[in-house]
């Protein structure tokens, strides 16, 4: 059985692990960069003409390419 300081110890350990740290940083960023795309095409209101339009459009080519064998 194990005791409470070697409970306390691993979950010391869990808190200082750096693993998948990056992973974290880097779907920060994804989310800070879509969220930017997101206000300038609302902010601009470009219809199916402007340039709101068009990041629409390319977004939704790229999702499809991507979710799309």
């Amino acid at each position: 059985m194990e005791t409470l300081w070697t409970t306390m110890v691993r979950f010391m350990h869990r808190l200082t692990d750096r693993r998948g740290q990056g992973t974290v940083e880097y779907l920060g960023l994804v989310l800070a960069v879509g969220a930017l795309l997101l206000a300038v095409s609302v902010q601009v209101k470009g219809g199916g003409a402007g340039i709101g339009g068009q990041i629409s459009k390319s977004m939704e080519k790229a999702i499809s390419s991507i979710t799309q064998p």
